[in-house]
């Protein structure tokens, strides 16, 4: 009998360790599940990093709550090192309109957008310039957020062109710099983003007189890169889209003026494509 148990111990044994080792290499442990990478969700720079931190760290922790997926606020210093990011596909998720260029297509899927009538990129001077046509313009300084930003650069800048107007491009870093600088008098005229212009405006006071306003744009989409599962991504997407709806995230909205997110899809930013197309063939 002794052998016997010693025998039936031994077995007992034996097939606890195998169990021990199937759940250590099956299962993940709950402390490891909480201490998830998060994935990283770019913004591109249209304001100030710490403009951007107070308007977006709102909405990502939202939605973290809501689906269970942890984000975490992502961009470069400057426009250009953003799209850097984006070409190498450091974001995991994406708030940007640059993904449409022709080296960039393809690759980020569209979730949803930013809600909100379409935008416009425009050209304004302050309301006591002596400018009023494009071509007034000819050899005057403009500023632009940065040679990147479509509605405030590439969109008016394709209008310049089609009207023969060369100008003086300074850039600025951000669409609320190229304001200031307008505002202060240190160049002629701006290129913007007609959403931004009249935040900026009503905040600081700017007085101004608009020369040119394009065509409408949908509103700025969010972008998911084909690596994020797509229960993930679907999730996200349910998440983004309840947000007008959603009591909880009222407040915030209203604090970080937005309307909450709406239903887009790739083909919404056809004439996005365009003009790219039209000032970089």
């Amino acid at each position: 009998m002794h052998g016997a148990t010693a025998g039936r111990s031994t077995r007992r044994a034996i097939g606890l360790l195998i169990l021990l080792a199937w759940l250590a290499s099956n299962l993940v442990p709950f402390g490891a599940a909480r201490a998830a990478e998060p994935l990283l969700f770019g913004v591109l720079n249209q304001q100030t990093a710490v403009q951007t931190a107070e308007r977006w760290n709102p909405i990502l922790q939202y939605l973290s709550r809501k689906t269970g997926i942890p984000l975490r606020l992502a961009m470069g210093p400057t426009v250009r090192e953003t799209d850097d990011m984006m070409a190498r596909g450091s974001f995991d998720l994406l708030f940007s309109n640059h993904n449409f260029q022709h080296a960039h297509d393809g690759v980020y899927r569209v979730l949803a957008r930013w809600a909100g009538p379409p935008v416009h990129g425009a050209l304004v001077v302050a309301r006591d310039s002596p400018w009023r046509t494009l071509a007034d313009l000819e050899g005057r300084t403009v500023a632009f957020p940065s040679t990147e930003a479509f509605l405030a650069y590439v969109v008016p800048t394709a209008a310049l062109r089609a009207a023969g107007v060369t100008v003086t491009a300074r850039t600025a870093g951000h669409q609320d710099g190229a304001l200031a600088q307008l505002k202060a008098g240190l160049v002629d005229a701006a290129g913007v983003n007609t959403r931004f212009l009249a935040r900026y405006a009503q905040r600081e006071g700017l007085s101004y007189r608009t020369l040119f306003v394009s065509e409408p744009f949908s509103e700025i989409p969010v972008l998911v890169h084909p690596r994020v599962a797509d229960r993930q991504a679907r999730a996200l997407q349910k998440a983004l889209l309840g947000m007008a709806r959603d009591p909880e995230a009222a407040a915030l909205l209203k604090a970080v003026d937005c309307q909450g997110f709406v239903a887009a899809t790739d083909s919404d930013y056809a004439n996005v494509r365009r003009a790219y197309r039209a000032i970089t063939p």
